[in-house]
Formats: structure tokens, C-alpha cells, sequence
């Protein structure tokens, strides 16, 4: 095996100054460290001569931006002596800004004191304006997702949940209702001759009259536990953990005041204005109660309401 050649100072010299990195050199015995040596990689890179910058502190390059973190982190290595790699923003001589990659190293002499260090500037603004890129992207990406999701459980006309959520929700919670021993309500609510009132004043007064009822009971069944939906058409559905039978009575009864006070006129009712028809059961779920048993019970009871006379 062939001994080592010898590189001789001027090939290093050589070398160094030819880099397509900038590299420097501070002094580390000099108040504030000032720049000793810039390579002409340096030069290029940040449009700087030499002149302009020796006897400076390298720090110059970051103009107002000297809050970054990452020059935290810098001023705290160069105190302890010690070597680090920063992402820097700094500023070219005519103020377009670039991404400074920046290997900082001490050099320590014969008593292990650091006398200089040695930094190493790559420019990587293309890398950091990707990977911004892509958090951004990525970013855009959950927040499309998250409407989506949200899109994908509501009612696009009133703003309440639709049916599939509501489905989705009457089988969670009765989970959490058999296994608590907690009762459960489930109400079907019925907007009293709405295909007559379409028919009579048309659909978008339809589509308002919904939006209002919609409203009424958004407000009255928006605790923890209660899920309140379109369930299709002019028909609304509600599910509530904790509603005693009597608790269940007091609400619908609420709810049919609430919705008369509206004072929508229907001419072609029996009571002048838009009313409403529910039907609902409260009970202590056992391990075969479905949420197919629940709706069918409460339909049922919906539908005997109407033929009392809504």
C-alpha cells in the first residue's frame, strides 16, 4: 500500500478557497469573534466581497431576523466551545433572503483552548422551500379532510347532523347506556302537514321553515350525551342518554311550544301555523336492545301522536 501524498499548504489553500460552499473563519480570541477569512464561495453566495466583511461577526448575514431559533441555538454552542448545525435565514447583499445550512467547528490548540471556528455555508433554500411545501400541502390536506369529514355527518340544508351520524351516534351511545345501566331516550319529531305547506307556499318557504325548526332544536339538545339530526325529509330524530320518561315528556312538550311560537304561518292546518308531531320512548336498555328496536318504538309512538291529532 502506497504512503499517503503529501498536500502541501497552497493546495489547501487552493482548495478551500474554490469550494462552492462558503467557508469562514472567525476568530475565537477576539471580542465578538470577527470574521478573519471568506472564501470566494462565500463571495458568490451571499454577494459579498471579502473586504466588506472581515472583522465582522458573522452574524450579520441575518439582519432583523435574529430571533430565529435556530440562532439560539448557534450563540449557545459558540459559548460552550462546541460545534453545531443550524438552519439559518439570512440576507444577500441586496436583500433577497436564502436558507443557510450552517456547520459550525471549533479548532483548539495545544492547551485545548478554542482559537478559531471554521464554518461551512450551504445554501439550501430550494430544500426549505419544498419541505415548506409539503407542510403546507399536508396541512391543506387534513384541513380538506377534516371538511370533508364534517360534510359527510351534517345536513347540507339545516346544519344538523344527518341520518348516517345520527346512526352512527344512537349506536354509541346505547353502547355506553347498556354497559352504565344509564336510561336512553330516542324521539321522532314530524313537521305536521309539510307536503301540504310545500304544495301551498312553496318549497323554498319549505326550506326556511325547516332551517327554523332546525334551529329551535339545535338549541335544546346540544349537551354532552344528545344527538339531534335530520333523519330525512321533514322528520328530525334525537337520542339522549340520561332522560327519564318524564324528562322526555317535559322536552316534547317544550319543543311543540317552541316550534308554534315561530308563528309560520300554514293556513292549510288545523292550527293556523307550522306545528310539530312527537313520538318518543325513555328506557333502560338490556344487552338485546338495538338501535333498530329504539327508532321502531319510537316511530311507532310518532305515529300515534299523529293520529291523536298531532
Amino acid at each position: 500500500m502506497l504512503p499517503p501524498a503529501e498536500i502541501s499548504s497552497e493546495l489547501l489553500a487552493q482548495a478551500v478557497d474554490q469550494s462552492l460552499d462558503g467557508i469562514t473563519i472567525s476568530d475565537a480570541l477576539q471580542p465578538d469573534m470577527p470574521l478573519i477569512y471568506v472564501n470566494a464561495g462565500f463571495e458568490k453566495m451571499t454577494g459579498y466581497s471579502a473586504d466588506e466583511v472581515l472583522g465582522k461577526n458573522c452574524r450579520f448575514l441575518q439582519g432583523d431576523e435574529t430571533a430565529q431559533p435556530s440562532v439560539a441555538v448557534l450563540r449557545e454552542a459558540l459559548e460552550r466551545g462546541e460545534g453545531c448545525i443550524v438552519i439559518l435565514q439570512n440576507f444577500r447583499r441586496d436583500g433577497t433572503p436564502f436558507w443557510n445550512e450552517f456547520h459550525v467547528s471549533p479548532v483548539r490548540n495545544a492547551d485545548n483552548i478554542v482559537t478559531h471556528f471554521i464554518g461551512v455555508q450551504k445554501d439550501v433554500t430550494a430544500r426549505v422551500k419544498m419541505l415548506n411545501h409539503l407542510r403546507q400541502s399536508k396541512r391543506e390536506l387534513l384541513l380538506a379532510n377534516t371538511k370533508l369529514s364534517v360534510l359527510a355527518q351534517t345536513d347540507g340544508l339545516t346544519g344538523l347532523n344527518n341520518r348516517r351520524h345520527f346512526d352512527e351516534q344512537l349506536q354509541t351511545l346505547l353502547g355506553m347506556a347498556q354497559r352504565s345501566g344509564d336510561s336512553i331516550a330516542v324521539l321522532m319529531l314530524d313537521l305536521d302537514f309539510f307536503k301540504q305547506f310545500n304544495d301551498r307556499y312553496g318549497h323554498p318557504a319549505g326550506d326556511d321553515c325547516l332551517i327554523r325548526a332546525a334551529q329551535v332544536l339545535a338549541e335544546a339538545f346540544k349537551r354532552p350525551g344528545e344527538c339531534v339530526a335530520r333523519y330525512g325529509g321533514e322528520e328530525f330524530s334525537v337520542v339522549a342518554l340520561n332522560m327519564s320518561a318524564e324528562e322526555l315528556e317535559q322536552y316534547a312538550q317544550l319543543l311543540c311550544n317552541k316550534i308554534r311560537a315561530l308563528g309560520i304561518e300554514h293556513t292549510v292546518s288545523t292550527h293556523g301555523v307550522v306545528t310539530i308531531s312527537i313520538g318518543g320512548i325513555s328506557l333502560v336498555p338490556n344487552r338485546d336492545t338495538t338501535p333498530a328496536s329504539l327508532l321502531k318504538l319510537a316511530d311507532a309512538a310518532l305515529y300515534e301522536a299523529k293520529a291523536q291529532g298531532r
